[in-house]
């Protein structure tokens, strides 16, 4: 390892670390336990599930010097971990929306398929910037960078218009939970399928990116779905539960 290799892996170690420690200590530290079960039990498997993704990727998809060595597997895991961390705080400060508070605390069910969806999507976009050879940890960090601010600029667009995040915090509303953590996870499939390939160059890369184009025709339907929720005036709990399947849809 290089000596730039050696500093990315000691920070990876310590959001790592930081990222499982808040995780798992605000799961084990909510009380009473018998709150928000069902939320409880599924934010605990998602890093498992993460872990899983990644190093299938690293294991038989990412570079060829990457592949079967150890070491570097461990490195482009602990970096997915940082990357899971830094997603998860950003789009907390972006949309204000806590998986502890409203999730955990308040056990506001609406919260749990957008907050599955946002560390997935995550997880997805890094494990996809991670298939293809390349030369460096940084052409994973720029194609996933990529991916990761579409998502969020996205995402952004259809709050400003169709305030989906208050209406589940808030308004609790458990359909357009389902249909935003639908969205969430789609659209990183998507864009972690445009962030992977062999890296030629910067403008390459920004070039194949483009291939991620049909993310866009999603954030459309969603964004007039969403729209047609709010004309209909569907915000309450109880009209929530009657649309639930639909929204699952």
């Amino acid at each position: 390892m290089s000596g730039t290799e050696l500093i990315v892996i000691c920070m990876s170690s310590y959001f790592s670390y930081k990222f499982f420690k808040i995780w798992y200590g605000s799961l084990f530290d909510s009380w009473p336990p018998e709150r928000a079960k069902l939320i409880r039990n599924i934010f605990m498997a998602l890093p498992v599930i993460s872990s899983l993704i990644i190093l299938f990727t690293l294991g038989a998809l990412a570079s060829f010097d990457v592949v079967g060595d150890p070491i570097y597997i461990l490195f482009y895991l602990l970096l997915g971990y940082a990357w899971i961390y830094f997603s998860l705080t950003l789009t907390s400060l972006l949309f204000d929306i806590s998986w502890i508070d409203d999730g955990l605390n308040l056990g506001n069910k609406a919260v749990l398929a957008p907050v599955t969806g946002s560390f997935l999507a995550a997880t997805v976009i890094y494990s996809g910037a991670n298939i293809g050879d390349g030369p460096g940890w940084w052409c994973v960090v720029f194609a996933g960078g990529l991916g990761m601010c579409t998502w969020f600029t996205l995402c952004l667009i259809i709050n400003k218009l169709a305030n989906i995040f208050e209406r589940i915090t808030v308004e609790r509303d458990i359909g357009c939970g389902a249909r935003i953590g639908g969205y969430l996870l789609g659209s990183g499939i998507i864009l972690g399928r445009a962030s992977a390939g062999d890296w030629t160059s910067f403008g390459m890369t920004i070039i194949e990116f483009m291939d991620g184009w049909p993310v866009l025709v999603l954030a459309l339907l969603v964004l007039i779905i969403e729209i047609y929720y709010i004309s209909k005036s569907e915000m309450d709990y109880g009209n929530s539960r009657i649309n639930l399947p639909a929204s699952i849809f």
